[in-house]
């Protein structure tokens, strides 16, 4: 369970976009918001049964369109593309346009 703030800077979307997705999560039934016992402003969010269901489902999809994707690359030159793209994402937050 994390809380709705959290789940936001994680996400990096604005927590306002963040409350349209939520409502369409929880309407779906994938995820429930809760006010945080120790604090009520606070709302935890956690992923239900349902949500943990189509969140597998949906990593099995990734996984089969990445092998597929990547079918001819072997497994070092996949682990070193990852390598590039993690390197990439970690200078990303350096970056700003029309700077």
């Amino acid at each position: 369970m994390k809380s709705q703030r959290a789940l936001a800077e994680r996400l990096e979307v604005d927590p306002s976009v963040l409350v349209g997705i939520l409502n369409d999560l929880e309407g779906e039934g994938l995820a429930v918001r809760r006010r945080d016992p120790a604090d009520r402003r606070r709302h935890n969010v956690a992923i239900t049964e349902a949500g943990s269901t189509a969140l597998a489902k949906t990593n099995a999809a990734l996984d089969e369109v990445e092998l597929a994707l990547f079918a001819a690359l072997s497994q070092q030159d996949r682990d070193a593309l990852r390598g590039l793209l993690a390197r990439i994402d970690s200078n990303a937050d350096d970056f700003e346009c029309g700077e």
